[in-house]
């Protein structure tokens, strides 16, 4: 596979949508919601996009990727003559980031109206919606292939595809299922694979299905970099030392808003109601939720009339909440990367954040591996008392 690798460092020239694409509908939109300047992954991969490029972007998330590959898809769809056919497929490892995907591109152009075809949600219903506007599809990757297998969806007209956080496809098991989706494109399309990082076998799937990509690169550096503060606090190995001391530190730092993460779905429901116990605004989001539940707890979180969001980290993939100040780790998880996913859902559009993990003796081998792969200062802090924590809120950032 030839390609071409374009790198963005810590300098980054500055500039706005409006040099970057001539759609004025689009540009209004993204002035509407704020949005004036690009990101470094936008800046970078929305030119060669527009080239018809097939590209391989590797960048962090909460990076801006939707508007990076969104952007350019909308405006070819509106410059082009109207299809009958589904003209983009944007493929996505978990059904928050498809519904979120879908709410952008609503968002951007209401002429154009998104099928999110995802488990836990009406066949009947996406059915009913992919004879109506089928132009852009954003789904998960087995129901898009049940649907392509009823032949609900047909790809022939296709002409742009995305494969986002296909590094999280790889670890969630999805990838046979997606070669088999992108083997019923045609031959002529564009292809876009976003990724936080490229394990050899998100490269090799690249060489199956991309002619030559452009490499995009946006670098972790000091520009980029979260700003994150990193705190751990060790607790005892009681039974419900742990929660008691998360139920402390909550107290005490008195957040507007949290996710908590736990390695199973018994941790997710035993914390759950330790916390409403304890008088904390909690629920829990994991697989044994239906989507219209977790969709509610997750519009509660958004809106404030949720405080703390307990979940697995299956649930919790692509889920992007702004102005969220903290995440826990409530189970410590060995895997450097999924603490990188977890840690990443603060900190997020310039703002800061705090991450905080808990290790009990039994997490203690896990913990320590963390902290010899992860570049990241970890401090230790004090676990306070039940009565310090009635006494005076602490801020969460800051020195």
């Amino acid at each position: 596979m030839e390609s071409n690798t374009t790198q963005s460092g810590s300098v980054v020239e500055l500039q706005q949508f409006s040099n970057l694409i001539s759609d004025n509908q689009l540009l209004e939109a993204l002035t509407r919601g704020g949005i004036v300047t690009p990101t470094p992954v936008q800046a970078e991969t929305i030119p060669h996009a527009m080239e018809g490029k097939d590209l391989i972007v590797q960048a962090q998330t909460g990076s801006g990727k939707t508007l990076a590959f969104m952007l350019p898809i909308l405006m070819k769809l509106r410059q082009e003559k109207p299809t009958i056919g589904t003209a983009a497929l944007i493929i996505t490892p978990t059904r928050e980031l498809a519904l979120q995907i879908c709410k952008v591109v609503s968002e951007l152009c209401p002429d154009i109206q998104p099928v999110c075809v995802i488990g836990g949600s009406s066949i009947r219903g996406q059915r009913s919606q992919l004879r109506s506007d089928r132009r852009v599809v954003v789904g998960t990757p087995g129901r898009l292939l049940d649907m392509i297998e009823r032949r609900e969806l047909l790809l022939r007209k296709c002409s742009q595809f995305v494969l986002d956080e296909a590094d999280e496809m790889l670890s969630m098991g999805f990838i046979e299922d997606v070669r088999s989706i992108l083997k019923r494109l045609p031959p002529k399309r564009q292809g876009m694979f976003f990724s936080a990082t490229l394990p050899p076998r998100i490269t090799m799937l690249a060489q199956s299905f991309l002619k030559s990509p452009t490499v995009v690169k946006i670098e972790s550096n000091e520009t980029t970099k979260p700003d994150i503060k990193h705190l751990f606090a060790k607790v005892s190995g009681g039974i419900a030392d742990k929660a008691s001391a998360l139920c402390n530190i909550l107290e005490e730092f008195n957040p507007s808003s949290a996710i908590i993460f736990c390695n199973t779905r018994s941790d997710t429901e035993l914390l759950e109601v330790f916390m409403r116990r304890r008088g904390l605004n909690a629920q829990r989001i994991n697989s044994d939720l239906s989507q219209r539940e977790r969709g509610a707890v997750l519009d509660g979180l958004r809106s404030g009339t949720l405080r703390y969001l307990i979940a697995t980290d299956v649930a919790a993939r692509g889920i992007d909440i702004e102005h969220l100040e903290l995440v826990v780790n409530y189970s410590i998880h060995a895997d450097s990367e999924t603490y990188v996913h977890r840690t990443g859902r603060t900190g997020r559009a310039g703002r800061s954040g705090t991450a905080i993990s808990l290790v009990a003796p039994h997490d203690h081998g896990s913990f320590y591996g963390l902290r010899r792969s992860l570049e990241v200062n970890f401090e230790e802090m004090q676990v306070p008392s039940a009565a310090s924590a009635d006494r005076k809120p602490t801020a969460l950032t800051g020195s």
